[in-house]
C-alpha cells in the first residue's frame, strides 16, 4: 500500500501542473475576451460618434438649404419685377420675341412654298418624260 501511494505522488504533480496551466488559459482567453470587447465597444462607440457628426452636417445642409428658399421666396416674382432689371438686359421683350416668331413662320412659309414648286417642277419633267 505505501508502494501506491508513492506512486501516486509523482502522478499528481502532472495533475496540479495541468490544472494551473487550464486556470491560466482560462483567465488567458477571459483577459483576451475582455480586451476585445471593450475595442469592439470602443469601435461601435466610435462609430455612433461618425454617424451623428453626418446627420449634424446633413442637418445643417438641409437649414442653409431652407434659408435659401426662404430668402428666395421673400424675393419679388419675376411677373413683379420690371422687364429692364439687371438680369434681363440680354433677354428680348415679349414683344420682341413675338416679332422674332412671327418673321420664323414667314420665313417658313416662303421656304414650303418653294419647296412644293420644286417638287411640282421634278414631278411634271418625270412625268413629262415617262408618258
Amino acid at each position: 500500500m505505501l508502494n501506491q501511494e508513492t506512486d501516486l505522488v509523482p502522478m499528481l504533480l502532472p495533475m496540479k501542473m495541468m490544472k494551473r496551466w487550464f486556470v491560466m488559459f482560462v483567465l488567458a482567453l477571459l483577459g483576451w475576451w475582455g480586451l476585445t470587447t471593450g475595442m469592439s465597444a470602443q469601435g461601435t462607440s466610435l462609430q455612433l460618434e461618425s454617424r451623428v457628426d453626418r446627420v449634424e452636417s446633413e442637418l445643417s445642409r438641409v437649414q442653409s438649404r431652407l434659408n435659401q428658399l426662404e430668402a428666395r421666396n421673400n424675393m419679388p416674382s419675376p411677373a413683379s419685377r420690371p422687364s429692364d432689371g439687371p438680369n434681363r438686359l440680354n433677354e428680348p421683350s415679349l414683344e420682341a420675341q413675338f416679332d422674332n416668331l412671327a418673321t420664323l413662320a414667314i420665313e417658313l412659309r416662303q421656304d414650303v412654298r418653294a419647296l412644293q414648286t420644286q417638287v411640282a417642277e421634278l414631278e411634271a419633267a418625270r412625268g413629262g418624260g415617262d408618258r
